[in-house]
């Protein structure tokens, strides 16, 4: 797919850009980079490095030990894990083979894995051993008995902090014995044993990569397909917006605190930092602390987060007195930025000595986390930016392909080569989504709401449905409606999210019981319990508040609007 000249390219020299997308697998381009740069370190995880040239080697390590189970082309293997090297490595594992990564977030309900696993007929299963309890009541129908591999967090860590794990982390995991469980020591030690050659790398730019999960336009989650092309694309495109001062990045250090799991935290913290030759820092979960002393301490370059982390780190009490001229890039998406944060940490970061200001993105999981963003030569207060080179935005009257005229708001639509090829065996939602426009281009229809002005620069003004983000996770309320609604005692609920300084959005649960004088602190344990067992951790609503009634709407809905006013002036 050849690649137009934008308006991007015309505000820095492009003579160093592809002219082309690259038409091959995820792996292949990382090669591209580890033999340009085989000494330089890919990651670090707990002050242990793995160079690119090591990256590598364990990468085809991974494939053969992939191919020694029967593992092929097609195939799909669930990685159920936060940030971890071994997560990252078997991400290109799969990839290096043809195989695709079913990415599945580790702080789901066992019955959400389970789901999700079965969904693509998993033949292996990659989890961490601090992971694998989730899977011990699991027993699962797919057509083979999945691989299951279990890879110890300790086997991750440098020598010296083996032992002081091992002595925090006494529980050894009670398997279930109806799974094929392999540690993933003993699973490398079969690619080592492996006596043929790997096949050729023989990936498309076309082939599925990876299915990353994401409610879409209804809620409802669904598995995305994604392409290496998209994959690639979004490299590309990050070259072509860099800064100047970001010309050689190669050496520099990035903060992967966004999940490996998350089309944000994959695509750009992880696939795209790599391709540039950079020093990433995978962080596990989000700790405020440990990113914070990861920033000032390793002087990280290039920060990419949710608000939530730089709403937590520009109220540190010394950050005013930090030196920050390290800082070259710091960027946040998947949620909206009061004007207040940005006006700050703008003001610290002129403080501490960088020329860098708050750039924000928009994007949805279907085109790959981003799809455009602030300009560096010309940023725009309250816009979210222009369309990534290759990308194309307009907005339609929502419902139709109908395009409104510039300052209109209505329905965000995307084109270009981030764009998902669809979504896993749901050809109804797919086409909802992707339509074919006058223009014979497809569009995806993304719900959100939003309008641009004369100049192309976009201005987001909603996330579609009533979906919450909470510390950067995306969660539908259906879903939690669903399960709070089973409970005895409960006629109706409606979850809404109601803004929090620290979290971004604080999830709320209001039900509507069968009786107020029943005794609604037992319900409340009933539906927390509930809660626990059937959503994931991150989902659970923070606050349950009883209602004799539920507002409703003039078509008798629900009016979750009412009651998210309602609970934020509480």
């Amino acid at each position: 797919m050849k690649r137009e000249r934008s308006i991007w390219s015309d505000n820095h020299s492009p003579e160093n850009f592809r002219s082309e997308y690259p038409e091959f697998s995820m792996f292949s381009l990382l090669r591209e980079t580890a033999l340009k740069y085989p000494d330089y370190t890919a990651l670090e995880f707990q002050n242990k490095k793995i160079s690119y040239s090591q990256m590598i080697e364990q990468i085809e390590l991974v494939a053969q030990s992939l191919l020694a189970n029967n593992i092929k082309k097609g195939d799909y293997v669930s990685i159920v894990s936060p940030n971890m090297p071994q997560a990252l490595i078997m991400v290109y594992a799969v990839n290096r083979i043809g195989a695709i990564a079913n990415m599945i977030h580790p702080l789901l309900s066992s019955a959400e894995i389970k789901d999700f696993v079965e969904r693509v007929d998993s033949a292996a299963i990659l989890t961490p051993d601090i992971v694998y309890p989730k899977f011990t009541q699991i027993n699962f129908d797919t057509s083979r008995k999945p691989l299951m591999i279990v890879a110890r967090v300790a086997d991750a860590l440098p020598f010296y902090a083996k032992p002081v794990y091992a002595i925090k982390n006494k529980q050894k995991p009670e398997f279930n014995s109806s799974h094929n469980v392999i540690y993933w020591n003993d699973f490398l030690k079969q690619g080592k044993a492996r006596e043929k050659a790997l096949p050729p790398d023989d990936g498309k730019g076309d082939d599925i990569a990876a299915i990353l999960y994401s409610g879409g336009t209804t809620g409802i989650p669904k598995g995305v397909m994604i392409h290496n092309r998209a994959f690639n694309a979004m490299a590309v495109q990050a070259e072509e917006i860099k800064r100047d001062n970001t010309k050689d990045a190669a050496g520099k250090k990035a903060l992967a605190v966004m999940p490996v799991f998350h089309g944000f935290g994959l695509a750009m913290c992880m696939h795209v930092m790599l391709y540039f030759g950079m020093h990433v820092f995978l962080v596990p979960k989000f700790d405020f602390k440990v990113c914070a002393d990861l920033i000032f301490k390793k002087k990280i370059n290039h920060v990419y987060a949710v608000p939530a982390l730089f709403e937590a780190l520009s109220r540190t009490v010394d950050i005013e007195k930090k030196d920050l001229s390290f800082i070259e890039m710091i960027a946040f998406s998947g949620d909206k930025c009061s004007e207040k944060l940005l006006n700050r940490m703008n003001y610290y970061l002129k403080k501490g000595g960088s020329s860098e200001q708050m750039t924000e993105a928009y994007g949805l999981t279907e085109c790959l986390s981003a799809a455009c963003i602030s300009p560096f030569f010309a940023h725009k207060k309250g816009s979210t930016g222009l369309p990534l080179p290759g990308n194309e935005i307009k907005i339609c009257k929502v419902g139709t392909k109908e395009e409104l005229p510039r300052g209109e708001d209505g329905e965000i639509c995307i084109t270009g080569p981030t764009q998902m090829k669809g979504y896993y065996k749901n050809e109804i939602e797919t086409n909802l989504a992707l339509q074919e426009h006058d223009d014979g281009k497809k569009w995806l229809h993304t719900g959100d709401i939003g309008y641009m002005d004369e100049d192309g620069y976009l201005y987001y003004r909603q996330r579609h449905c009533k979906m919450i983000i909470t510390s950067g996770y995306n969660v539908y309320p259906t879903q939690i409606e669903e399960v709070i609604n089973e409970c005895n005692g409960v006629v109706l609920s409606c979850v809404v999210g109601i803004p929090d300084r620290t979290l971004g959005q604080r999830i709320i649960a209001v039900v509507q019981p069968v009786s107020m004088d029943a005794d609604l602190d037992e319900l409340r344990k009933k539906i927390f319990e509930k809660c626990k067992n059937n959503v994931a951790d991150f989902a659970i609503p923070k606050e349950i508040v009883f209602r004799d009634v539920l507002p409703k709407t003039v078509m008798g809905k629900v009016n979750f609007k009412a009651l998210e006013k309602e609970m934020s002036n509480k």
